[in-house]
């Protein structure tokens, strides 16, 4: 899937702000790979939203991402 240069810019920086946050290295539910497909993943499905990114990757840090799912 190829992106605009607008929605790479902002999974840059989603990505790059997850990545340095506390909360990244303190979880080992997930490596920066995990966490950038995870992004790439919900870019896919449509999101564009930077702190909507965020807060996926953060739910996904937390362990709570799959269980949303699930539930």
């Amino acid at each position: 899937m190829s992106y605009d240069h607008t929605t790479l810019a902002v999974l840059r920086r989603a990505l790059d702000e997850v990545l340095l946050d506390p909360r990244f290295y303190r979880s080992k539910a997930a490596s920066a790979l995990e966490i950038a497909e995870h992004l790439l993943a919900r870019a896919a499905s449509g999101e564009r939203d930077l702190e909507r990114l965020k807060s996926s990757a953060f739910e996904k840090l937390s362990g709570s991402a799959g269980q949303k799912r699930a539930a």
